[in-house]
């Protein structure tokens, strides 16, 4: 058929791309489009995979959440078509992006989680999947008891083809070291990372991202200075706009020990804050404005910002209290929205620490 001949060179073209080009997601669209004209709902299911895909590697996933409700009733209609396990590990990020929407209510993901609950059990498999995305919102929100609560409840469940693999499941331990101010137990738990004994897409780069931040702030400063040149090695091949948060981290250690060197790195990474959902918006708005602290207000900024940012200004000229002030209000602000959401105080209270 002539419109599957126009899709499989759509496919060709994206496939050419890098793997994070943002455009090949308009290569999956045109081609989506193309299925859904011609009724092919089987082509339609696998280039919406396809464009989960490709939004993965992306801070902008603005077809994230409408192309899975898509997938999800097809394969309620058409259960005997599609690849069950596929689908819910779509559904868990699926879920992170709610969690990250301060609009989605608590009501509202609750029963997103109660179905992704059903789900995985009615498949036969174990609530390790389900009980990992509620630690890592405890994670977000630096609920010390939650992630306590929830990492316990993770550990007593088995692995299963649903779970995280080891590297993500074992920075996630890291991290909640980190959380709850244990600097040296995290750094010991991250050895096997470390060495790469265990890897992933992300793994161990945001490990070495959250060590060198973490590490700074604790005095280790010679282990900082070595998890720094490792995540800077990772970065120099990766263009991942998802990972802005980790970035944002280095910044602020940078801020701390190499200024010149930090400005080249909030000129290189702010665009992709830009695109970002909210939650990954608020966690470099919060770290910009840790670094962006140390430095004299009146300072004159060497940096250029994209002409869509909020401060910019035709002639460049940006002053350190004008981007603190953007920074500081827009975690402040994006801090009350998920408070709001979470009826807590846990996101504001991390920009007082």
């Amino acid at each position: 058929m002539r419109y599957t001949l126009q899709i499989q060179k759509l496919l060709n073209l994206a496939e050419e791309l890098p793997p994070h080009a943002k455009d090949r997601v308009k290569y999956y669209l045109q081609a989506i489009r193309l299925a859904d004209e011609n009724d092919d709902i089987e082509w339609a299911f696998e280039l919406r995979i396809s464009l989960l895909d490709a939004e993965w590697g992306l801070a902008d996933r603005q077809h994230f959440i409408p192309t899975f409700t898509w997938l999800l009733d097809a394969y309620d209609h058409n259960p005997n078509l599609f690849d069950a396990e596929e689908l819910l590990w779509k559904y868990k990020w699926i879920i992170d992006e709610v969690y990250s929407n301060p609009d989605v209510s608590l009501e509202q993901t609750e029963q997103i989680l109660a179905d992704f609950k059903n789900r995985i059990e009615t498949e036969g498999y174990g609530l390790r999947a389900y009980y990992t995305k509620q630690l890592h919102e405890a994670l977000d929100q630096k609920d010390v008891e939650k992630t306590h609560q929830y990492l316990d409840l993770v550990n007593s469940v088995p692995r299963d083809n649903l779970s995280d693999c080891q590297a993500c499941e074992m920075d996630t331990e890291v991290l909640a070291l980190l959380n709850a101010g244990d600097f040296q137990k995290a750094y010991d738990k991250a050895q096997p990372l470390l060495a790469k004994q265990y890897s992933c897409a992300h793994v161990p780069l945001v490990t070495h991202c959250s060590l060198a931040y973490y590490g700074i702030k604790h005095n280790a400063k010679e282990i900082a200075a070595e998890q720094f040149k490792l995540a800077e090695e990772s970065l120099a091949s990766i263009n991942d706009t998802s990972l802005v948060r980790p970035t944002g981290q280095l910044i602020t250690y940078l801020f701390q020990v190499d200024e010149s060197l930090a400005w080249q790195y909030v000129e290189k990474y702010l665009p992709w804050s830009l695109e970002s959902d909210r939650n990954r918006a608020f966690f470099f708005s919060k770290y910009m404005t840790e670094g962006l602290k140390q430095k004299n207000p009146s300072q004159v900024a060497p940096i250029k910002l994209p002409i869509d940012h909020p401060v910019y200004k035709e002639d460049q000229h940006y002053t350190v209290q004008e981007l603190l002030s953007y920074y500081d209000q827009q975690a402040s602000y994006l801090a009350e929205q998920f408070d709001t959401r979470n009826g807590n105080q846990n996101f504001a209270k991390q920009l007082t620490e």
